[in-house]
C-alpha cells in the first residue's frame, strides 16, 4: 500500500485575506479534486495533484495509486481544507465562503480559467471575426474549422489586436464562438432559418461575461457587422466602406501588419 499523500500547502493568513483565483492559485495549492458523484466506482472523489491545466481538461496525477487521468474542467476543482480549516480555528469563521472575496472556494477549474481570462480580456479589446462557407469536413477547434483565406486573415488581425480569450468567431448557427470550442462543419448563412439571432447573440454575450466590453472590434461584410452592432453599437467596424471583399481582405492584412487599427 503506497504511503498517505499529505498535501504541503498550508494557508495560515490571520487576516484571511483571500489569494487571487485562478490556474496559478491551483497549482500553488497543489491538489484538486473532483466534483461530488464524480469518482470511483466504490465510492468518494479522485484526488491528485494536477500536471497540467488546458483550457477543457486537467490532467491529474493520483498519489494514491499513481495513475495519471484526464477530467473536464468541469468537474474538478482545487482542494480547499486548508483555507476553511484555519478560517475556524483561527477565527470561528463557517463557511468561509460566504465571506467576501472567498466565492471562489465552490468554483471549479472551468470558473477559475474563465476568471483568469475576464480578468485578461479586461484589458485587451473583444475581436469578433465572422465564419466562412468553405469548412473542414470533421469536426475540429472553430479557429480550425473555417479554411477560407478571409476567415485566416480576419483571425489574423484579430490575433494581432488582442489575447486569444477576446476573440469570438461569429458563426452563423452557433453564434458567439470562443476559439477552442469544437463544433461539426455546417451550411448555414445569416438570415436563413435557424441562423442566430439578435436576442440569441445578446444572451451568448451576456453568459461569456462580454455584454458590456466598451473596446469591441468587428470584422466582416455588412450582415455580419449590423447583426454584431445591435449588441454593441459602439463597435469599431474597419472594414467599412471598402470597394469589396479584395478591398476588406487588404485591410485586415495591413492590420495585422501593423498589429493596430490604421
Amino acid at each position: 500500500m503506497p504511503p498517505i499523500y499529505t498535501p504541503t500547502y498550508r494557508y495560515d493568513d490571520a487576516t484571511l485575506t483571500p489569494p487571487a483565483p485562478g490556474r496559478e492559485l491551483i497549482m500553488k495549492i497543489g491538489l484538486v479534486q473532483s466534483l461530488p458523484g464524480i469518482g470511483p466506482k466504490i465510492g468518494g472523489r479522485y484526488i491528485g495533484v494536477p500536471r497540467a491545466i488546458g483550457p477543457l481538461n486537467t490532467r491529474l496525477w493520483r498519489p494514491d495509486d499513481g495513475v495519471e487521468m484526464t477530467l473536464p474542467n468541469e468537474q474538478v476543482m482545487p482542494w480547499t481544507s486548508s483555507f476553511g480549516t484555519f478560517a475556524i480555528t483561527a477565527r470561528g469563521i463557517h463557511p468561509l465562503s460566504a465571506e467576501p472575496g472567498w466565492e471562489w472556494l465552490n468554483w471549479t477549474v472551468a470558473d477559475h480559467l474563465a476568471h483568469d481570462a475576464a480578468t485578461a480580456g479586461a484589458c485587451n479589446p473583444l475581436v469578433v471575426v465572422p465564419c466562412g462557407a468553405a469548412k473542414e469536413r470533421t469536426p475540429a477547434p472553430a479557429a480550425r474549422l473555417y479554411r477560407s483565406t478571409y476567415f485566416r486573415l480576419g483571425l489574423n488581425a484579430a490575433n494581432a489586436l488582442t489575447g486569444p480569450e477576446s476573440v469570438r468567431i461569429l458563426s452563423a448557427r452557433h453564434g458567439l464562438l470562443p476559439l477552442h470550442t469544437v463544433i461539426e462543419p455546417y451550411n448555414l448563412r445569416l438570415g436563413q432559418p435557424g441562423s442566430v439571432t439578435a436576442g440569441q447573440l445578446r444572451v451568448q454575450a451576456a453568459g461569456q461575461g462580454l455584454l458590456d466590453r466598451r473596446d469591441v472590434v468587428l470584422f466582416g461584410g455588412r450582415d455580419y457587422v449590423d447583426l454584431a452592432r445591435q449588441i454593441w453599437p459602439h463597435a469599431l467596424t474597419p472594414l467599412t466602406g471598402s470597394a469589396g471583399i479584395g478591398e476588406q481582405q487588404q485591410r485586415l492584412a495591413a492590420i495585422a501588419a501593423a498589429g493596430h487599427l490604421n
